[in-house]
């Protein structure tokens, strides 16, 4: 290893504005090793070559030998394999593989980013347990503040931002999450919003159905989060609001990615119905089993809508992000095991959904 290492590190520091202890901090190690670099008095360990390369976001050969194309495959692999398994649902092999890359590439801040959102949505799977999650919620903290304090790239900041918000909540820090959500831009300053009125053609009805998708979903959303706070007769009314935008779209029953939703809100009627109307939460739970078995049988490739409200928009399961690896079927049914239905434990059509769940 060439004892110039050091005066080109020294070097490719200065130009970014890095301090010794910056560096040293995103490789794990102290800044007295960096200055023994830069002083030539001793060499990095040869494990930390391509780490300091992707620091720079250089090519290993201006350190030592590789070139920047091997280094750009390499990331793009990373990228690939990651998002194949949050398709899959597979969060944990998911935290593997960002902590195996950030030991490769330190300053990569996507993969930062994909590794504090694979570590929130794992937390959607676990048991509760407060102190690890904490512990993750700091970590989660950690990155995004990193990458916040260093990464200039728009998307990758807003992306950031979104999961620090809720990482910030779930901490009890409420309003650092506030005034971090402040600091992203209002609905009319927003991508999506601006574009429709820009494009023109079949580009702008594109755009402006992809907006009533998405705005239909966040206004059931908003609607099923407040039915939350409410009770009785309140949150039924807010639910089935919820229902009927969902239904108002699609109309035909082509929901694609949209059953997963609207399986949700079926199963939280009929929980509200278990206990003072076994008929309708049944009929409630069929409508969920309907949406549950659709939501698995959406194809892997990419297909179209069929509603004329949303025909020009389609969706492809390859390119969903998943929480779990079950299926819907195979949450509906462990959720059905709960004690929130134990009213219906003598209902026959209960018992022959549960048995359907179980065959599927």
């Amino acid at each position: 290893m060439d004892i110039k290492i050091g005066e080109t590190i020294k070097k490719l520091r200065k130009e970014r504005d890095v301090t010794q202890e910056k560096l040293a901090d995103y490789l794990g190690i102290s800044y007295q090793a960096v200055s023994k670099w830069e002083n030539g008095t001793a060499l990095p360990d040869i494990t930390l070559v391509v780490p300091l390369a992707n620091f720079f976001g250089v090519g290993t050969d201006e350190l030592f030998s590789q070139n920047k194309q091997i280094t750009d495959e390499k990331i793009q692999e990373y990228e690939e394999k990651s998002r194949k398994l949050f398709n899959l649902g597979d969060m944990k092999s998911c935290i593997s593989l960002m902590r195996k890359a950030l030991e490769e590439y330190p300053k990569n801040y996507r993969f930062m980013l994909t590794l504090a959102r694979a570590i929130q949505w794992n937390q959607y799977n676990q048991a509760e347990d407060n102190d690890a999650k904490s512990k993750e919620n700091e970590e989660i903290v950690e990155f995004c503040e990193r990458i916040l304090e260093d990464c200039a790239e728009t998307n990758t900041r807003n992306g950031t931002m979104q999961i620090l918000c809720t990482a910030y909540k779930d901490l009890g820090q409420r309003e650092k999450a506030i005034k971090t959500a402040e600091e992203m831009p209002s609905f009319s300053a927003t991508r999506d919003w601006l574009l429709s009125s820009l494009c023109e053609g079949d580009r702008q009805i594109k755009q402006k159905q992809g907006n009533i998708l998405f705005c239909i979903w966040y206004a059931a959303y908003e609607l099923t989060e407040l039915a939350h706070k409410l009770g009785g007769e309140e949150k039924i009314a807010h639910l089935e609001a919820a229902l009927k935008l969902h239904e108002t779209i699609f109309y035909d029953g082509n929901a694609l990615y949209y059953h997963t939703w609207i399986f949700g809100i079926c199963l939280e009627l009929a929980r509200c119905y278990a206990a003072k109307d076994a008929e309708k939460a049944v009929e409630y739970l069929l409508m969920a089993e309907k949406h549950a078995a659709a939501n698995d049988a959406v194809p892997e490739e990419f297909t179209r809508y069929t509603s004329i409200f949303v025909n020009q928009m389609g969706h492809s399961t390859a390119n969903t992000l998943k929480s779990s690896t079950e299926t819907s079927r195979g949450q509906f049914l462990n959720w059905l095991n709960g004690k929130d239905w134990e009213q219906l434990s003598g209902n026959s059509d209960f018992a022959a959904l549960k048995e359907r769940l179980a065959k599927s």
